[in-house]
């Protein structure tokens, strides 16, 4: 059966497991190799903490990848072929439609994560993000910034200090605390090391908060 996806060799994929092989809250991250047809594909073998998870075939698994401007794309699938030599790979099997799970919006991840704003090299701000997506975040802070301010953030995930160049689109006072204020900035420099590491981060909370039945 032909499927129709968006992504091309070399895309970062994010593997979550359906038959329970491998506990769902662990960010298996991987690549696309090949696309052979319109419904088989070959994907790297998955790297976890820097261990090679090796999956056997008949696994079923569930594939998201993220698009920019688009949003986030999922499809099930079924490993048909393994080969662990030096080069360690998987051949899937798509056996759904593709899913979209966020069309227009980047989804938005509910999270607490230390955050300090800089023009250019001056300290502006500290503050913690009240949500997080790949385009960009919401933090609340001591201070006011500008709309349209240009600052460059640095974010910390997972111990993983990050320096993201950005805009300020809104800045209005904190509705729960009326000496704070709570900004909105959009990414405007982000390169794809870091807005894979963001969005494999998202992932993973959001599959923790679907085993808690939160989402």
């Amino acid at each position: 059966m032909k499927y129709k996806n968006f992504f091309e060799v070399g895309d970062k994929l994010e593997i979550e497991f359906i038959d329970g092989y491998i506990e769902n809250d662990k960010r298996l991250t991987s690549q696309l190799m090949e696309i052979i047809s319109e419904d088989e594909y070959v994907v790297a073998m998955p790297i976890y903490k820097g261990r090679l998870i090796n999956i056997p075939k008949g696994s079923n698994v569930n594939i998201s990848y993220s698009i920019q401007n688009k949003g986030i794309y999922c499809f099930d699938a079924k490993v048909v072929y393994r080969n662990s030599g030096d080069v360690a790979y998987i051949k899937i099997k798509q056996i759904n439609e593709t899913k979209i799970k966020q069309r227009r919006n980047y989804y938005r991840l509910h999270v607490s994560n230390k955050i300090s704003v800089y023009n250019k090299e001056d300290f502006v701000a500290n503050g913690y993000t009240k949500d997080l997506s790949e385009g960009g975040l919401k933090f609340i802070s001591d201070v006011k910034l500008d709309l349209n301010t240009v600052v460059i953030c640095k974010l910390l995930i997972d111990d993983e200090e990050l320096t993201i160049k950005s805009q300020v689109i809104r800045s209005n006072v904190y509705e729960k605390n009326l000496e704070q204020f709570e900004i909105s900035l959009k990414f405007i420099e982000l390169s794809k090391n870091i807005r894979d590491y963001i969005v494999a981060y998202i992932f993973r909370q959001q599959r923790i908060l679907r085993q808690k039945g939160l989402i």
